[in-house]
């Protein structure tokens, strides 16, 4: 396995850029994409878009990953410098008491919450930085400003743990392919996109100025092996996983087949999942005519934690899983 994947998923992690905040991510991306592909430019929404050229006769494919992650939002400010926050994105209040977060500006603090009947919610949760007084606070971080949770991502064994792995394991998993992609008949659209946690505009977006003949979608997504997850079938070590449905997208049937039947040729091991979460799939496919779509999952324990955890050898699956897919004919029963 490449020692490349996991380093970049560190490194990616470790980039603040909440939702609508992705520059800094995106910059870092174009750094590492450049040279595997054959030019690269940003569009108006803030989606970052590297082009794998084809030969002629091949399909054109997008392959997406958002690169943002959840945060909160600087509401108020109180007299003594705490300050008070909303969430962006899928942020739950009672993960987040205790935890380090970093602002846009660099200031760091960490989130607690009011005293009370022990409720924990947005509404009582605040960001304490350090300041004295509201004056000092606001120096450091203005009305609109948002944080994200902080810490390094660590490597115990095959696993990683760590904040924001959904989904910079999927932005990791793009740049895999690019790297290892040698002979491929289609043209490739490598799209990082923006406001994947918020809503799935982004991706929309991105499709609509691709213009694919098909969409495949990395994304990270709720491992069923944790407890009170038993509808979800997928677990960590088991392989990617091909998303079968969720809240507004069910997978095009042909494509999914021949995901499937490349995963069994070449023996990687493919999972299967509805999803109880929200995907970008159901924002790529309608786009134009329609584009016929794939999501395919990184299993990802406690989702929008300071301590998600994934298995890097479920990011090395996708990887080859889509090298091996991208290598072939892409004709869809």
């Amino acid at each position: 396995m490449s020692e490349k994947l996991r380093e970049r998923v560190q490194q990616l992690a470790a980039i603040w850029g909440p939702s609508g905040r992705e520059q800094r991510v995106a910059d870092a991306l174009r750094a590492m994409i450049t040279s595997y592909v054959d030019e690269v430019r940003s569009d108006r929404f803030g989606n970052l878009l590297a082009v794998r050229k084809g030969r002629e006769g091949g399909r054109r494919v997008l392959l997406s990953a958002h690169m943002d992650t959840p945060g909160a939002i600087a509401l108020n400010v109180s007299e003594k410098g705490l300050i008070y926050l909303a969430p962006v994105g899928g942020l739950k209040a009672y993960h987040l008491v205790g935890r380090r977060v970093e602002w846009g500006s660099g200031a760091t603090g960490v989130l607690q919450c009011e005293h009370g009947d022990g409720e924990v919610s947005f509404k009582k949760l605040f960001c304490d930085i350090g300041a004295a007084s509201k004056e000092e606070a606001l120096a450091k971080v203005a009305l609109g400003d948002i944080c994200t949770l902080a810490g390094p991502v660590e490597v115990w064994g095959d696993r990683l743990v760590g904040p924001n792995l959904d989904n910079r394991l999927g932005c990791a998993v793009l740049l895999e392919v690019a790297e290892h992609l040698r002979e491929c008949p289609h043209t490739v659209v490598f799209a990082f996109t923006s406001q994947g946690e918020v809503a799935p505009r982004g991706a929309a977006v991105a499709a609509f100025g691709a213009e694919p003949d098909l969409a495949l979608l990395v994304d990270s997504a709720l491992s069923g092996d944790q407890p009170g997850v038993r509808q979800v079938a997928s677990r960590l070590g088991g392989g990617p996983s091909l998303r079968l449905k969720d809240s507004g997208y069910v997978a095009h049937h042909g494509l999914a087949e021949r995901i499937a039947a490349v995963a069994e040729a070449g023996a990687i091991p493919l999972q299967r999942a509805v999803s109880p979460t929200d995907s970008e799939g159901r924002a790529v496919v309608s786009v134009g005519p329609g584009v016929p779509t794939a999501v395919i999952d990184i299993p990802v324990r406690y989702q929008g934690t300071g301590a998600e955890m994934a298995n890097i050898r479920d990011a090395h699956g996708a990887a080859d899983l889509l090298l091996k897919l991208l290598g072939g004919s892409l004709e869809l029963g």
